[in-house]
């Protein structure tokens, strides 16, 4: 559970509406402009929040109660082709229609995107946005961002290029808890080959001074996107950029070390706390029986430096590289007992407050701003990355046609869809080694009532069928999101089968409805005419469109 203390002092939940540049405070820290809507009042509101909050803000995302929504209110996911990233020409955001997403009268042309012509239609990717998936797969990277060669302070310098066995000597300014094998890959990217540098350098070198973000984007041949986006006519505006293929290691095998991943001793130090490493490379603090819940204050102008910070997994984006190449963690010889203490008493957690609403749960202030030995707030990481392979969406991509194909018969129905991961814990959570997706789709009539239809990938020769949640008045996003969050979290539990049991409380709400065998006919996904077929089919079993006797 991700909470931001702010957000949730609002009196209403709020959606992540736009994102508006940087600006460098007085004491030299650096900030980024949220623009959010208020999901019920549906007016706008200015907030300059940390750049280590960046990472989880992206538009259509809501903010429920302080803490961030698993599915999105805007936007439908569907797959992109760009012939080459770094080809796409800047724009100002005047050249958004209008019709596609509505500023009201408020100022446009100042923000900058990047506009690709792509089979007659034009493509439009906020700069930022495409700043958010290549670069800020963390907190500490986010911070990294702007400052004068930030980066090389967060690991040893290599000299850029290809190199056949590449060593990332990690430093104590990059948090253990960050350094899974996706996240490292992609660090080896941004620091080291040649075309990531140049464009991550190429940030602050075009941003600072200027009240837009700019980039010089990498050159990145026939790149396949899985994106977020909202579509008008002949126009795409991407809100969010889940995959990005194109990317190439530049190194035949990957090592990386740091200096708390060393070999352990036969005895620990009075007051340090356990670690263990997770299947992917990284350490994670054991937590205890009453864990807290950490309370994100955006206000806070700094946090205290901690190498082993825990890490909340916020799955947000997937990596993908032209290949797959042996990584492998190098554990440091163990120091002598003198130096074994190093930062113990700066890990020492503030003492938390417990949660009123959940007296098990405790709650603590915690900080995602720059590092500042005069700040008192503990720091949080977050990791967002998800190891992905070449069909990272599983099955599901016909089904988004379909939705897609649905949403412009339909011009009077909102429709809104997104990808998520489902939670880890059993094997049914897994494709191989890549977490299983699933669809999302929200569907809004003119009557408000919504409907939401959920479809897992059903790789590995699962027999899942669709779920479709038919509700029976106008609710509030909040509710649905609860409900969402109920079924996903009990398929998972019971092992791939799912539990409408999880949602029998809410009868009176919400009517849940099995959809068996959608999209079964493997051999006939890729025809046009069959996805139309189901399009059309389902716009009936939902209830969208009567049928004529």
């Amino acid at each position: 559970m991700t909470l931001v203390a702010q957000f949730l002092k609002h009196p209403g939940d709020l959606e992540i509406f736009w994102l508006a540049g940087f600006r460098k405070t007085l004491d030299h820290k650096w900030q980024t402009l949220a623009v959010t809507s208020d999901i019920d009042a549906g007016t706008l509101r200015k907030w300059w929040l940390p750049m280590g909050l960046l990472p989880l803000l992206a538009p259509g995302y809501a903010f429920i109660r302080g803490c961030r929504s698993t599915v999105p209110r805007r936007g439908r996911a569907m797959p992109l082709q760009i012939d080459d990233v770094g080809a796409g020409e800047e724009v100002t955001s005047a050249e958004i229609p209008p019709e596609l997403y509505s500023f009201g009268k408020r100022k446009r042309g100042v923000q900058r995107l990047l506009r690709y012509c792509q089979g007659g239609m034009d493509i439009l990717v906020p700069t930022i946005e495409l700043v958010r998936y290549l670069f800020l797969h963390n907190k500490t990277m986010a911070n990294t961002l702007m400052r004068p060669d930030g980066i090389m302070e967060l690991f040893c310098p290599e000299e850029p290029g290809f190199q056949s066995n590449l060593h990332l000597r990690f430093t104590r300014g990059m948090p253990r808890s960050c350094l899974s094998d996706a996240f490292v890959s992609e660090f080896a990217w941004i620091a080291v080959a040649p075309e990531g540098r140049r464009s991550w350098d190429s940030v602050r070198d075009r941003t600072v001074g200027r009240p837009h973000v700019s980039l010089t984007p990498p050159s990145l041949r026939e790149s396949c996107w899985m994106v977020r986006a909202v579509e008008w006519e002949e126009t795409i505006l991407v809100l969010e950029i889940l995959s990005m293929t194109g990317k190439r290691f530049p190194c035949d095998v990957l090592r990386y070390s740091h200096p708390s991943i060393r070999k352990t001793k036969p005895f620990r130090s009075v007051g340090a706390k356990q670690h263990h490493q997770d299947k992917d490379g990284a350490a994670t603090t054991v937590e205890p029986v009453n864990a807290y819940d950490p309370e994100i204050d955006v206000t806070a102008t700094g946090s205290r430096a901690n190498a082993r910070q825990t890490a909340l997994h916020v799955p947000g984006k997937l990596g993908t590289f032209d290949r797959i190449v042996p990584i492998e963690r190098v554990i440091l010889e163990a120091r002598p007992p003198s130096e074994s203490s190093d930062d113990t008493a700066a890990r020492a957690p503030s003492r938390p407050q417990r949660d009123r609403r959940n007296p098990r749960r405790l709650r603590s202030a915690v900080s995602v701003a720059e590092e500042d030995s005069s700040d008192a707030l503990p720091p949080i990481e977050f990791r967002l990355l998800e190891p992905a392979g070449p069909d990272e969406v599983g099955e599901l991509e016909p089904m988004m046609t379909v939705i897609r194909l649905m949403a412009n018969a339909l011009p009077t129905v909102q429709v809104a869809s997104s990808l998520c991961l489902l939670k880890p814990g059993r094997a049914f959570s897994l494709i191989g080694r890549h977490r299983r997706p699933c669809l999302t789709a929200l569907f809004t009539p003119k009557t408000g009532i919504p409907l939401v239809l959920l479809n897992v990938d059903h790789s590995g020769e699962h027999a899942l069928s669709s779920l479709a949640l038919t509700y029976r008045r106008p609710c509030a996003f909040r509710e649905i999101e609860e409900h969402l969050a109920a079924l996903l979290g009990g398929l998972v539990d019971a092992g791939g089968h799912w539990d409408t049991d999880a949602v029998r409380k809410w009868n009176d709400l919400v009517m849940v409805k099995r959809l068996p065998r959608v999209l079964r006919c493997r051999d006939r996904l890729a025809d046009a005419d069959y996805l139309a077929a189901w399009a059309e089919r389902l716009s009936v079993r939902l209830g969208f469109v009567e049928v004529n006797e």
